[in-house]
């Protein structure tokens, strides 16, 4: 099979591209401490469960990119909400606060969820 990179076929396994939606925070600091990060996504865990796609919510997933943010990909088939992104960016800013992280940066994208086997 043979597929086009960003286009999904029927039988694509090939992801649809990531849309960026909105980003909060400072995105100027540097070097952010890769496990402070990860700490701050431990904590939020609990908090954005209700926010996942498998509890009926908007999120496909989030986690930690490259560049040192936290990536948050919404559901290309929910209806984009801001008063929701606003409301989980404050569980992010509240637990980067609680680990010395002000203004914690997050972007939000839409993507597609992954069908996998």
């Amino acid at each position: 099979m043979i597929d086009t990179p960003g286009l999904e076929g029927e039988d694509s396994d090939v992801r649809d591209p990531a849309v960026f939606l909105k980003s909060y925070g400072n995105f100027s600091q540097e070097d952010y401490d890769t496990g402070v990060m990860l700490d701050v996504i431990n904590m939020s865990n609990p908090e954005l469960s209700e926010y996942m796609s498998l509890k009926g919510g908007p999120l496909v997933g989030y986690g930690l990119s490259y560049k040192g943010h936290i990536e948050i990909w919404w559901n290309k088939d929910t209806e984009v909400n801001e008063s929701t992104m606003d409301r989980i960016y404050s569980v992010w800013n509240k637990n980067g606060k609680l680990a010395d992280i002000e203004d914690i940066p997050v972007v939000f994208s839409r993507c597609s969820k992954f069908k996998g086997d």
